[in-house]
């Protein structure tokens, strides 16, 4: 709250937007409040394709997975990200994020080598560290929270969290240009597959 007096910030807690127009929005109670450009920021959807195909989704038609990525109802389709309805520690969903697209993309990735390597599956389930709100280019919040996403009381404030959610934003578009964080990989022979046994007459 300092921050966002410092900013000349108003918020509008527990405010449910009823109506958008081109200079302001109205809230359930009727007020109207001014605004010279509207931020739409009312979270996140999938695209409709999965929901149209006979794969097993949710009713937000995001794609049932299991721990590798793998749908439940077609073994040979994967789904990362938020197109995918992943579990993470203690079975909880994973949120719609980055925090969870990086690792399912991992998982899936490594799930599909193993698979068609003959190799071990991973068995390694996401988890969170922190949640980044960037306040301005100078101020910040690193919220830390418990594997399954719960906030703790420990945090990180000021201009060193900024730095820090600056960081992490570079660090995730890096990553996608260096999906193997620069480490080397090693190539691995495809597993032959057992020839099906041919029916005799």
């Amino acid at each position: 709250w300092k921050v966002f007096t410092t900013l000349g910030i108003t918020a509008h807690e527990n405010a449910a937007v009823t109506a958008v127009a081109a200079d302001h929005v109205v809230t359930a109670d009727g007020t109207a409040v001014p605004a010279d450009v509207t931020v739409w920021t009312t979270g996140f959807a999938v695209h409709p394709l999965a929901r149209a195909t006979t794969l097993d989704v949710t009713d937000t038609g995001r794609i049932v997975v299991d721990g590798t990525m793998r749908s439940v109802s077609h073994p040979d389709v994967y789904a990362v990200g938020d197109a995918a309805l992943a579990a993470g520690p203690g079975g909880r969903p994973l949120r719609m994020s980055c925090a969870s697209g990086v690792p399912t993309a991992w998982q899936a990735a490594d799930a599909i080598a193993a698979r068609l390597t003959g190799r071990k599956l991973p068995n390694v389930t996401p988890r969170y560290f922190n949640q980044c709100i960037s306040l301005g280019r100078g101020q910040g919040l690193i919220q830390y929270v418990t594997a399954d996403d719960r906030a703790v009381r420990a945090a990180l404030t000021g201009r060193l969290a900024a730095r820090y959610k600056e960081l992490v934003c570079k660090s995730a578009a890096w990553g996608v240009a260096n999906p193997t964080l620069g480490v080397p990989t090693r190539r691995r022979p495809v597993a032959p597959r057992t020839p099906e046994p041919v029916p005799t007459v």
